[in-house]
């Protein structure tokens, strides 16, 4: 896999693309009042002297432009613009937090994450119908039975 996009190219995106209501794009002024961000540290975001700036400063950056987390954890301009173009109604805190900690497993652990996921919707939806009955979780990619007395 490639190398994640550097912050200055993300945040130039963001201040291109996500625009203030009036149409234009935000100023940095704007940005630090709305995010608490100094102007400084934004600045230096922009201009790559800050690389890697603290998870806190994402998250405001991120409540700000309407963006999931996971928009910094991008690997191609594509891929940015795939996070940009999803539906924010869609993007609740909970959803983007578990893409944004995928992005770090293995594809088999990945995989694994998946399978829960749909375990649960089909346990969820056999709850709705009345059914009281949950279908076992289905083995996982790696589960052996050594896991099982842990």
């Amino acid at each position: 896999m490639g190398e994640f996009l550097v912050v200055s190219d993300l945040l130039k995106i963001l201040f291109e693309e996500v625009k203030h209501p009036s149409g234009r794009s935000y100023t940095m002024q704007e940005v630090s009042d709305g995010t608490g961000i100094s102007l400084a540290t934004i600045s230096q975001m922009r201009t790559g002297k800050i690389k890697n700036p603290q998870l806190n400063t994402l998250r405001e950056l991120c409540k700000f432009f309407k963006v999931p987390l996971r928009f910094f954890e991008v690997r191609s301009v594509e891929e940015c613009y795939r996070v940009l173009q999803a539906n924010p109604e869609e993007q609740t805190p909970e959803i983007s937090e578990i893409a944004f900690r995928a992005t770090s497993l293995s594809p088999e652990a990945q995989q694994d994450i998946l399978t829960i996921i749909k375990w649960v919707q089909s346990a969820e939806q056999a709850y709705k119908a009345g059914k009281g009955d949950v279908l076992p979780l289905p083995r996982l990619t790696k589960f052996n039975e050594q896991d099982a007395d842990r």
